[in-house]
């Protein structure tokens, strides 16, 4: 379900707002988007404004609010509901969508985690957001797009303390590979899958999902997850997190870019501390193996010293790692 046609025109008529015609076409276009959240007020004489505010996920002020930094422009395709935007933005690469091209909706039906988990995604309450990206280093590398979103995130939500001068301090975390926690809890996570297309090169969809608002999680993920009001206790506009996002994210993927691995990866290792000397249990789904960290390869891959005494490489998309003790020395 894609955004209603009428929001663009009230984003582009400003405070001014515009005159309409309450044909039943624009009254259900109206309807709609305030069922949805979006905040269109009539003010008299058949004109109708909408209210400017850092919430709303209105695609011509998202695509105005980013800068471009790694790519020519951010062209934003919005959905209300959605099954995956990773998905949909595959699907837009396919057809030769540039760098650049943002994919996000207010809900997902079947957002996509890793190892085929399905991503929460209640209507209105988080971001849900796909990247297409068209990167020039070897694909051997493109892991390492994963923890430049991871470290971005970080970075933004560190920030938060600038532009809500009230919040604590928060204790972030980087989960290897793609999980971002906030007080132990999971509040984001990223994925990254790659594809290659007939006549064209290889594409890379970076998909991220933030709890952001406070929502009753369902029973079997109430335990691990969070979202960022319920640990800052204070509200936090969706479309200004979204847009912060975007400007870091750019900056580290630029540096991906240059090849400059080692500051991405030293840059995560900072707020992974299960990444080093850490007693961590690996699991393919069959078998299940322990051992201690031994940091990071220069392809985002994990070493791990088994209890055997043998050191193995762990890539992301064959096992899952969790810790299973406390830091060794």
């Amino acid at each position: 379900m894609a955004y209603p046609w009428i929001l663009r025109d009230l984003a582009c008529a400003g405070a001014a707002g515009i005159v309409l015609e309450l044909t039943p076409v624009i009254r259900q276009q109206i309807d709609l988007c305030r069922r949805w959240g979006f905040r269109i007020k009539e003010e008299g004489g058949g004109r109708f404004r909408l209210e400017y505010d850092q919430e709303q996920l209105v695609p011509l002020w998202v695509e105005r609010e980013t800068p471009a930094l790694a790519w020519d422009r951010t062209v934003a395709m919005a959905f209300l509901s959605v099954s995956s935007t990773n998905t949909e933005a595959m699907a837009l690469a396919q057809r030769g969508a540039p760098q650049g091209t943002l994919v996000y909706a207010e809900e997902q039906t079947a957002g996509k985690g890793r190892r085929n988990r399905i991503w929460f995604s209640p209507a209105g309450s988080g971001l849900y957001f796909s990247i297409v990206l068209r990167p020039k280093q070897l694909r051997e590398k493109w892991t390492l797009i994963t923890h430049a979103a991871s470290v971005a995130l970080v970075e933004v939500l560190k920030d938060l303390t600038d532009w809500r001068s009230h919040v604590r301090p928060l204790r972030i975390e980087l989960k290897w590979p793609n999980d971002v926690l906030l007080s132990s809890k999971k509040c984001a996570g990223i994925l990254l899958e790659v594809a290659s297309f007939n006549d064209q090169s290889a594409v890379a969809v970076v998909g991220i999902g933030i709890n952001v608002h406070a929502v009753c999680f369902p029973p079997s993920l109430a335990i691990e997850a969070t979202s960022i009001e319920e640990v800052v206790q204070t509200p936090i506009p969706r479309r200004k997190l979204l847009v912060d996002f975007l400007d870091r994210f750019q900056k580290w993927y630029l540096l991906f870019e240059q090849g400059r691995y080692r500051e991405v990866i030293g840059a995560w290792q900072t707020y992974c501390p299960m990444a080093n000397n850490v007693k961590v249990l690996i699991s393919d789904g069959i078998e299940t193996k322990s051992g201690i960290s031994r940091g990071i390869t220069e392809d985002g891959a994990l070493l791990v010293r088994t209890d055997d005494g043998r050191l193995e490489t762990v890539f992301a998309g064959d096992v899952s790692v969790r810790k299973s003790g406390k830091t060794k020395s």
